[in-house]
């Protein structure tokens, strides 16, 4: 008797394990949501069918997680706990981030909620279409792809979704090639004629596997402390990270693996954390552009401490555009060793409408005096646009020093950061 109860016992601490074990594997992962409402900046009416998409901020790469606001302007996204960030696109729309600007991260916590609303602007553009498409590669899907539509200089782009799918929106008329990118990724270019307010579809690309090139080099620290940077392969001409190709600075050095093959633009030190690429170097030496070709490459970067910007900017850990009269008065915290400043004002789409500098940077279209660290709009006349309401703008600041050693006898020692001075006219 006694034995038979023990075996019952035994038995059913064996099948109680078991359901346990089995319970606790189908347990969900742990996971954080972010949601958000998506509204118009200037009616704050919610928009419907904005494409959100969700990636990972320590790789850049994209989740897979794509979205589509409803009606009432919503997105949700339930994710394992970890560091994010968006991207918005819609027809109509001047896209989330803008261009030239990085989305800034946000953090999830497992079984937390993140509220975070988004507004978009109209971008004013006529005569624009839209472009779509899907990658493959034998047979399969490729999600998670930067996918850019490029005409001469200008780039339109978005990112594939888990099924391979892409939809390139706001595209003025014209004809493009269509090309994508990321990390272990070789793709082919196809063409593409865009017309006003109609849809280029099955732009398909069928691309090909890539391994062994890297990219790699060192950072070194003008006139400021060491620290780890970020480092990132860019579209030469929309200036965004290729999906798979950013790191983090180890001892000053850095290694980005699987570059396709192509051209890029190289930066180190984009997000705000008070440190810039050095503006003389990139003068002396032009814009970090690397070259891949089925082998490893080297690019070094030298950077430095950034002037402050004071006002009108967003905060330093938003993307969202500050609101601004259209002739703001911009100020900024005084550099030191500085002989002058340049001011840089440019549109959503990165063309300089006042101040800047030449296009071979030996001549500066406007000098400020280092007695003064203020300077308003288009205060000499010579801006080629004004500030439109509605649009989004970005100003920046340049230190300049006066220097014997250089043929135009002054050299640039510092710059704002880029994802500072962004505003949006009232």
């Amino acid at each position: 008797m006694k034995s038979n109860l023990l075996r019952h016992l035994l038995l059913l601490l064996v099948i109680t394990s078991f359901v346990f074990s089995c319970n606790k594997d189908d347990e969900p992962a742990p996971t954080g949501v972010v949601r958000g409402i998506v509204t118009d900046g200037s009616s704050s009416q919610a928009l419907s069918g904005v494409r959100v998409v969700l990636f990972d901020a320590n790789t850049n790469q994209a989740t897979g997680d794509i979205a589509t606001t409803d009606v009432d302007g919503s997105y949700s996204f339930t994710i394992a706990g970890g560091s994010y960030y968006i991207n918005l696109t819609k027809q109509g729309y001047t896209n989330v981030p803008v261009k030239g600007v990085s989305a800034l991260p946000f953090t999830i916590t497992n079984g937390s909620e993140l509220d975070n609303p988004v507004q978009m602007f109209t971008n004013g553009e006529t005569n624009i279409g839209w472009i779509s498409g899907k990658l493959t590669s034998a047979d399969a899907a490729i999600g998670g792809s930067l996918v850019v539509a490029t005409s001469g200089t200008n780039g339109y782009s978005t990112i594939s979704d888990s099924e391979g799918n892409y939809v390139i929106y706001n595209i003025p008329s014209a004809t493009y090639n269509v090309k994508a990118w990321k990390a272990g990724v070789n793709s082919p270019e196809a063409n593409a004629v865009v017309t006003a307010d109609t849809e280029t579809a099955e732009v398909n690309l069928a691309v090909s596997a890539t391994t062994g090139s890297t990219v790699s080099g060192t950072v070194t620290f003008l006139a400021t402390g060491n620290i780890e940077v970020d480092v990132a392969l860019t579209h030469p001409i929309t200036e965004e990270a290729i999906p798979g190709l950013s790191s983090t600075t180890s001892s000053s050095a850095y290694t980005l693996e699987n570059a396709p093959d192509g051209e890029f633009l190289a930066r180190a030190s984009y997000a705000n954390d008070g440190i810039v690429m050095d503006p003389d170097w990139i003068v002396k030496n032009g814009e970090p552009f690397v070259t891949v070709s089925g082998g490893n490459t080297t690019r070094d970067f030298s950077v430095t401490g950034a002037v402050s910007l004071v006002s009108p900017t967003n905060d330093a850990s938003s993307t969202d555009p500050v609101a601004s009269g259209s002739t703001p008065t911009f100020t900024w915290v005084e550099y030191p060793s500085t002989s002058d400043y340049v001011i840089e004002v440019s549109d959503a789409n990165g063309n300089v409408i006042w101040g800047g500098f030449n296009s071979d940077w030996s001549v500066k279209n406007i000098t400020i005096p280092s007695s003064e660290n203020n300077i308003v709009f288009n205060s000499d006349g010579n801006a080629t646009e004004m500030l439109m309401s509605g649009k989004i703008y970005r100003w920046r600041i340049y230190a300049s020093k006066n220097s014997s050693q250089s043929p135009t006898g002054w050299e640039l020692i510092s710059v704002s950061e880029d994802q500072r001075g962004l505003i949006i006219i009232e």
